[in-house]
């Protein structure tokens, strides 16, 4: 499941023409993905979540699948995409976040995603929130979308008690 979500997110940045755009959004797209790789180092000994794929060896493997698949598709589809209109961009934004909320919730009712650490489905659409703004704001603004990132991941480390020198 985790890995044919992960090609039918490929698929969809090439048939919409999306992957055409990856020179603009390859920074937020490196950053994005940099960021996935940097929870599952701060995190190894500590996952507040962990996938359960059914054609992938592991979490490891999945989420590897996931950094270099779907989070660079996702952030190149949502980029490219864009509206321009101002309420346009706050339907688009829910669109995305609730879009992404429901596939989580899909893979959580198969068991191919679980929550430790007083993580839970709530925390991953709060996640989401924080995700596709930031995809944006790095878009329009890198200094504060890197001070968002930051603030936000120092919250998260400090809420979930991460032990980052374990």
């Amino acid at each position: 499941m985790i890995l044919i979500t992960n090609l039918l997110f490929v698929i969809a940045a090439i048939v919409s023409r999306a992957y055409k755009q990856w020179d603009k959004y390859y920074d937020v797209m490196l950053f994005v993905s940099f960021c996935n790789l940097l929870y599952n180092f701060l995190c190894r000994e500590y996952l507040t979540w962990s996938f359960h794929p059914d054609l992938l060896l592991n979490h490891k493997t999945a989420d590897l699948v996931n950094t270099f698949l779907l989070l660079p598709s996702t952030t190149l589809l949502y980029l490219t995409f864009f509206p321009a209109a101002k309420r346009r961009q706050v339907i688009y934004y829910f669109l995305w976040v609730i879009g992404f909320s429901a596939l989580e919730y899909l893979w959580y009712s198969y068991d191919r995603i679980t929550y430790h650490h007083g993580w839970n489905f709530i925390w991953s659409i709060a996640f989401y929130f924080f995700m596709f703004a930031a995809m944006r704001l790095l878009h329009t603004n890198r200094a504060a979308g890197l001070l968002f990132s930051v603030v936000t991941v120092t919250f998260l480390i400090i809420y979930f008690h991460i032990p980052l020198w374990k």
